[in-house]
């Protein structure tokens, strides 16, 4: 790649958090039977008229003023016509010439600023379901409100692509305008891409790669095209113009059709709906829901909490968990500790229940776990278990510890007795640890754990061992 220089537009869509379709009243919910949240209008018959949905107007606005747009305070709709089978109208409604957003950017990490042409609103076409001789068409998803958010020519990497991929999808999140659950197709990515030789002005000629439906998959989507397309242009081919497809399977592109222009779609303004206009007030009504940007979050943890980028970087992927972070922090200022314990076991149980919902621990409970484990009330598997018990029913942490036994045994009082125990029950061990077998005595640092219900700190446990040991081997 010494001789070319690589140039990535993307054209990102986005599923809008609407309960209602775009231009009528039928459901948007996931997985429904099939073909069951379709109306007359959504399916464009014959005299039907569409009527905007507020909420999505009023989230594409809030999106475009998260991305630094310039805002279009007259809008209106047009007709994109194409015939295909999961298009019901054979156009679709769309915007073209006054987008909501035009002339925005969103920041990478290095400072660069990814240049967005356009922030507009559509209607999604329905769903192919491909079998082996025949096809299936499924309209769930026709009329559902969608965002387009067409970047300019300016990423000039796949890793780049990616980082404003992710960027981009957090802001969305962040802002509560899209779940953006790729698995379900809420966010779509289509990549423009093309080669021109190094420091030349004119663009070469563009590809797009449609069907990436993973973060990973864009990646790997564009590290073949470029690899395919600089070969073309080694050996002097042509690169043409036109749509092709990611094939995962094959780890390869394939040619779907030639690339339309916005001629052939034939754009006029939609006859059935008005103009619409947007006012200061719509303005400042979605201003109040643009919160901290993912990237200026990121930069603030690592500074303010001296974490790991790492760290930092699963916290933000999740504003819920991120904000938790900095509720419990606020009860118990150890910022490491409550981290561990956040990207750990409070994690691993979080994902596992597969929704934020049932997590019913409030942050203030949670620290005292961490508290307490940090001062040796609690050792590693008693804190585990009054999280488990307390993370899905928000119990009082000193009642459940109460309730269940769990403090933890760390006198030496208390635990010397089980020491005697264990070394008089253990002697084959013993003579190991004597004779140099050092993991020896973590089997019976198990044993006193076993015998105290898991309640004895192991540090001081060991230690204990340890010079009991050696006292009676004199």
């Amino acid at each position: 790649m010494n001789e070319f220089d690589v140039v990535i537009g993307l054209e990102v869509h986005v599923q809008l958090k609407t309960k209602s379709k775009i231009f009528c009243s039928c459901s948007t919910e996931f997985e429904s039977p099939p073909n069951t949240n379709i109306c007359p209008i959504c399916c464009g018959y014959p005299g039907v008229l569409p009527v905007l949905n507020k909420k999505a107007l009023e989230l594409a606005i809030r999106v475009a003023i998260a991305l630094n747009c310039n805002i279009n305070r007259e809008i209106y709709f047009e007709r994109k016509n194409y015939f295909y089978p999961d298009l019901p109208k054979n156009y679709q409604i769309s915007q073209y010439k006054m987008p909501i957003g035009f002339d925005g950017f969103l920041e990478l990490l290095s400072g660069k600023a990814i240049k967005i042409k356009r922030v507009h609103l559509e209607e999604d076409a329905g769903k192919l379901i491909h079998k082996e001789n025949y096809s299936l068409v499924d309209f769930n998803r026709t009329g559902i409100p969608l965002l387009e958010i067409v970047s300019e020519p300016v990423i000039s990497s796949p890793y780049e692509a990616s980082e404003y991929l992710n960027y981009l999808k957090l802001t969305l999140q962040y802002i509560d305008a899209s779940d953006c659950d790729m698995e379900k197709g809420f966010l779509r990515c289509d990549a423009n891409i093309s080669l021109k030789p190094k420091d030349a002005t004119k663009l070469g000629t563009k590809v797009e790669i449609k069907n990436m439906n993973t973060f990973r998959g864009v990646v790997d989507a564009l590290e073949y095209e470029i690899k395919r397309q600089e070969s073309l242009l080694m050996n002097k081919k042509e690169i043409i113009q036109e749509t092709r497809l990611w094939n995962k399977d094959l780890s390869k592109t394939i040619s779907m059709r030639t690339k339309e222009e916005a001629h052939d779609y034939r754009y006029f303004p939609e006859p059935d709906l008005p103009d619409f206009f947007i006012t200061d007030k719509m303005l400042e009504e979605q201003k109040k829901f643009i919160v901290e940007k993912p990237q200026e979050k990121r930069k603030r943890f690592i500074e303010q909490y001296n974490l790991s980028y790492k760290e930092v970087d699963i916290m933000i992927s999740d504003l819920w968990l991120s904000n938790f972070f900095e509720k419990a922090i606020s009860f118990y200022n150890r910022p490491k500790e409550i981290s561990n314990w956040l990207l750990g076991p409070f994690l691993e149980k979080y994902n596992s229940l597969k929704d934020k919902d049932k997590i019913k621990i409030s942050p203030e409970n949670f620290s005292k776990i961490v508290k307490y484990f940090c001062e040796d009330k609690l050792n590693n598997l008693t804190a585990k278990t009054v999280l488990d018990l307390c993370i899905t029913t928000n119990a009082d942490v000193d009642d459940v510890i109460l309730k269940e036994g769990l403090s933890q045994v760390s006198l030496e009082d208390e635990l010397i007795k089980f020491i005697d125990e264990i070394i008089k029950e253990n002697p084959k061990a013993i003579s190991e640890y004597l004779n140099g077998k050092k993991e020896a005595i973590m089997f019976l640092v198990g044993c006193v754990m076993k015998k105290t219900n898991k309640k004895a700190n192991p540090k001081v446990a060991k230690e204990l061992l340890e010079r009991r040991i050696n006292e009676k081997s004199h």
